[in-house]
Order: structure tokens, then sequence, then C-alpha cells
């Protein structure tokens, strides 16, 4: 009996954690995809929250919009992450100093992966995600094995078990281009802090 009040006193508390964690993702627009309108938002936002996914769009790219509705529905499943998008024509800044490429190129769409206020992954393009066959379930893996999303603990067992199990697949695949060292994986083209950019 001691034993049974010792575990229903740990649940209570684990759900009162997670009820003061829903209310502070609720504060900071978790739940929803969420259109950001200037660099001082974008950097406000990405401080914000422990985890946060910003896709930069063109308007006019059907592409864009196609990947606009499946974000839409992952950040209602996971409220643990932001997400929001950014009109890559209107913020320059933020082009060139997070989504360039070591020869400058800038790929749309472009879905920048932070953690802790810190670049650690960019999505460029639609290969990575499935091209044009792209669906929530081949968006997922990928942001569950950045530890972008919890993990549901009835979904199916991820198709990757490790990011250079990932990688190898990747590099089979020809979507994932090596750039120099072979050790970096974390995109370290840009890796600092939000603040830093």
């Amino acid at each position: 009996e001691d034993d049974l009040s010792k575990i229903r006193a740990k649940r209570i508390s684990e759900m009162k954690r997670r009820q003061r964690e829903e209310l502070e993702w609720s504060k900071n627009c978790h739940g929803s995809l969420t259109t950001l309108t200037s660099t001082q938002e974008f950097f406000a936002a990405a401080k914000a929250s422990r985890r946060f996914i910003c896709h930069f769009f063109r308007p006019t790219s059907h592409h864009c919009v196609a990947l606009n509705g499946h974000l839409t529905k992952l950040a209602a499943l996971h409220k643990e992450t932001r997400f929001c998008l950014m009109d890559a024509e209107k913020s320059p800044y933020l082009c060139d100093k997070l989504l360039a490429d070591p020869e400058g190129n800038v790929i749309i769409p472009t879905i920048l992966l932070c953690k802790d206020g810190k670049v650690t992954y960019h999505i460029r393009g639609l290969q990575e995600v499935g091209g044009e066959h792209m669906t929530i379930d081949t968006i997922l893996p990928i942001l569950s094995l950045h530890s972008m999303v919890d993990q549901d603990p009835g979904a199916n067992k991820p198709a990757f078990a490790s990011l250079d199990e990932y990688r190898a697949h990747c590099i089979k695949s020809g979507f994932y281009d090596v750039h120099g060292d072979d050790d970096n994986f974390s995109d370290d083209e840009y890796t600092g802090d939000i603040q830093d950019a």
C-alpha cells in the first residue's frame, strides 16, 4: 500500500509538471504554425522556446504551401515545439546569416531547427523530407532524430535508431550532400547562439 501511494504521488507530480509546461507553451504560441514578420520577432521566438522550428518560405511556391499544411498538423500534435514560418523574401538578413550554405546559396524552402537558442540543423529543400511525396510521416522521423519533438509512446519505432544510421541512409540515397569533414553532421555552417547572428 505504501508503494502505491509513492507511485500515485509521483504520477500526480508528473501531471502537475506537464500542466505547468503546457501553460508555458501556450504563452509562447506553441500548438499552431505562427507567422513571424520581423528579425526581432524571430530572435525573440527562438529564445523563448526550448525547441523552435522555423520554415523559411516563398509565398509563390506551391511546395512551401504544401509544407505549411504538414507543419500546421505537426504543430497541433507536438505542442512541446514552437512551429513558425517566415517569408524569406522579407528577411534577407536571416537568409544571409542563418540559411546560406558555404557558397552563399539559400534554398527555399528551408526548415531551420533550433534547440536551446542554437541552430542545430537545416533541412534544405524537400528531398530530405520526401520531395513532392512528403507527408507528416516523412517529416516526423527527421524531427524526432534531432530531438525536436517527443516520440509518442504508441508510435511506430523510428526507421533509424541514430543520426549516424540516418546519415548513412541519406548518403546512400543521394540526398545528403557531404561538405568537407566526414564527421560534421550537425550543419556546422552555423551552430552558434541565435543572438550571435
